[in-house]
């Protein structure tokens, strides 16, 4: 089932065009990367989404469902721009969010005890939020999108400024939410991020998808772009791979070499050879989420692979 389906949706902004005619499903229980640029159009769709902003034409709709004011109670929402309460102490903010969202008391408290548990923020359910550290406020917010189990849960930039350990403790809860049902759509610019978490991804450039498929399609659609090469002796520059390779990195007997679009593996070993080098392994690794994104980005081409 299609959790969030897009018809034709556009957003204008005087002469400006900010979503253009887009046309997307997001599959129910999936987790699902919204990529593009600085100004893309990322963050309208998802305010269009939440019913902050409406559409000018097309339409928006929730498990089949056109949208409603309403729909947003089946929501979790991180927004990109954080903020809270300061005055207010953790518990209490996160009690009174859990209310707001239809939980009972004994029920709300009970799951602000586990969040914050989880968390590893016990002893700071009585300090106010103004005490916490920007990344200990990214946490509480996080709670905060999660804590009535949404059926969708909308998260925008949720890493952004994260050290690596608590990085990696949203990458787990965000699994854990997955594995509970929830769909997820996730906005961000880290594509290592991307690799690891997201089932199928859209990149939306200047208004308009220009790319969109399952993350592994996606990936060797675009082919390999970096070359391992291990050699008998020690590696040594080429003048041959400045017409093939975008960028080389020696050490040892070893070499990696980032190839130019176009270039092939067997190209790289080739003139490898025939500059007297002997190889004895190389190893193509595919392209990544990075170098698509970029490669997709400046070249404003695109394609889909599927929905």
């Amino acid at each position: 089932m299609t959790a969030l389906g897009y018809e034709k949706v556009e957003k204008r902004f005087g002469r400006v065009t900010a979503v253009d005619r887009v046309d997307l499903a997001i599959p129910e229980g999936e987790i699902f990367g919204l990529l593009g640029p600085n100004g893309a159009g990322k963050t309208t769709l998802i305010r269009m989404t939440m019913g902050i902003l409406l559409p000018d034409s097309g339409v928006i709709r929730v498990f089949g469902e056109p949208f409603t004011r309403r729909s947003t109670a089946s929501f979790g929402y991180l927004p990109e721009e954080r903020g809270l309460y300061p005055k207010m102490k953790v518990g209490e903010l996160l009690t009174f969010f859990a209310r707001v969202r239809g939980l009972r008391k004994k029920e709300a408290e009970k799951k602000v005890g586990a969040g914050l548990e989880r968390m590893g923020m016990e002893e700071w359910r009585d300090k106010k939020t103004e005490a916490l550290s920007k990344g200990m406020q990214q946490k509480i917010q996080f709670l905060i999108s999660m804590i009535h189990e949404p059926r969708i849960a909308i998260l925008d930039e949720p890493f952004s400024g994260l050290d690596p350990v608590n990085a990696q403790l949203f990458k787990e809860m965000i699994l854990e939410t997955k594995e509970k049902g929830t769909t997820i759509v996730l906005s961000t610019h880290q594509m290592e991020q991307v690799e690891q978490l997201c089932d199928k991804i859209a990149l939306i450039n200047r208004g308009r998808i220009v790319l969109k498929g399952a993350v592994d399609e996606v990936r060797r659609s675009y082919g390999a772009r970096e070359l391992s090469v291990e050699f008998a002796g020690e590696a040594r520059e080429s003048a041959k791979m400045e017409p093939l390779a975008e960028t080389v990195s020696l050490e040892g007997r070893r070499g990696l070499f980032r190839m130019k679009e176009g270039v092939k593996a067997r190209d790289v070993a080739l003139a490898l050879l025939e500059d007297g080098m002997d190889i004895t392994k190389f190893e193509e690794s595919q392209a990544s989420m990075h170098d698509i994104f970029v490669q997709v980005v400046k070249s404003g081409r695109g394609g889909e692979n599927g929905d």
